[in-house]
């Protein structure tokens, strides 16, 4: 029994999870710079969505008046 359990383990042969996987200088670059280019655009959107939240409260019609 304890045979049959050691060859399942064996056929998984899952990576340690605290070794990052091997990456050549070209990929980690790669990477870093798609994850600046991602940052970049998130900010760009919320920043034209609070443009766009400000303009529609300062156009709005205002009833006091």
């Amino acid at each position: 029994m304890l045979q049959i359990l050691d060859t399942a383990a064996m056929k998984k042969k899952r990576p340690r999870r605290d070794a990052p996987p091997s990456l050549s200088a070209e990929a980690d670059a790669a990477i870093l710079r798609l994850a600046r280019l991602l940052g970049r655009q998130i900010a760009r959107e919320l920043h034209d969505e609070r443009q766009q939240r400000e303009k529609r409260t300062d156009a709005s019609p205002k009833s006091c008046e």
